[in-house]
């Protein structure tokens, strides 16, 4: 999500942007421990920003499950330190949530749908949640389901470690694919693009602030994405076999779909099809890969 938020954010001339990372700092960015919650506010003291796109968290649901004060420290309490510094300091924030925070019984969820997290992971962004809104007035929240987009490793995306599984099995094996939850994939160029224009119609309506999603419109299990990866690669699709009971580890919601039609009313949308997308976020790292 990083990388194509800090593009579409630079692309807006008039945006002073500084971009953050903790593992894998770079030119453009700075590194910023976030569960150092000594030091955090005097980092953002630092550079002062009118604006927070808070999207950093543990996202993992099954290593949220086996670490859960791991895992509150970073979705929980950097959250609240943040959100905190926001409220001291006259500033705007956009804090990055999660499908997960609705238990998938009872789809689609509007933003009044009241949350309910199955798992350890929606839970810590619930929490993070009613950190934001408890703390700082003048907030956004955007939850989105599953995310997919450019990769430096096949591994970063749920949906992208699917083709690590195609591209890794040796002769006639065949792989099983999770074909029980319904996710709604959607490309992170897409969510920058989304968050961008939620901050231009902030600078236009500085009333601005609430509840928001969006998701894209596909209705896809993992085996469903798996058939359209394996076509690209020319992988015989008669080698996946589906798996139709929910899976092992931390449970997972059924089927959490988002209703974005908030922001579709103020004409903020932009969807890429699940098929379009695929040459365009595999081709630089398949090219490492031969």
């Amino acid at each position: 999500m990083g990388r194509p938020l800090l593009k579409a954010l630079k692309g807006v001339k008039t945006w002073k942007v500084t971009g953050t990372a903790f593992s894998r700092p770079g030119d453009d960015l700075v590194k910023v421990d976030l569960a150092d919650l000594k030091n955090l506010p005097g980092f953002l003291d630092s550079i002062k920003p009118d604006v927070i796109v808070h999207s950093a968290a543990e996202r993992r649901p099954d290593v949220s499950q086996r670490d859960p004060e791991g895992t509150r420290r970073l979705n929980v309490e950097a959250t609240a330190a943040i959100a905190a510094w926001v409220s001291a300091n006259d500033a705007f924030m956009i804090y990055i949530s999660t499908d997960y925070v609705f238990d998938g019984t009872t789809p689609p969820y509007s933003t009044d749908t009241p949350p309910n997290p199955i798992n350890s992971y929606g839970e810590s962004k619930r929490q993070g949640e009613i950190a934001v809104l408890s703390t700082c007035l003048e907030s956004a929240i955007l939850r989105v389901p599953i995310l997919y987009g450019q990769v430096e490793r096949l591994d970063e995306s749920a949906v992208t470690s699917v083709v690590g599984n195609i591209l890794d099995a040796g002769g006639s094996e065949c792989i099983k694919v999770g074909n029980w939850a319904i996710r709604y994939p959607t490309l992170t160029d897409d969510v920058a693009y989304v968050i961008r224009e939620m901050l231009l119609h902030k600078e236009k309506h500085p009333s601005f602030k609430g509840i928001f999603h969006w998701s894209g419109n596909e209705a896809m299990t993992k085996y469903d994405m798996a058939k359209i990866f394996a076509r690209y690669l020319n992988f015989d699709e008669a080698r996946l076999t589906p798996l139709n009971s929910p899976p092992a580890g931390a449970p997972r919601p059924k089927n959490s779909q988002l209703d974005s039609s908030g922001l579709r009313s103020i004409g903020i949308e932009r969807y890429t099809p699940f098929r379009d997308a695929i040459p365009i976020i595999l081709q630089d790292v398949l090219k490492h890969r031969v």
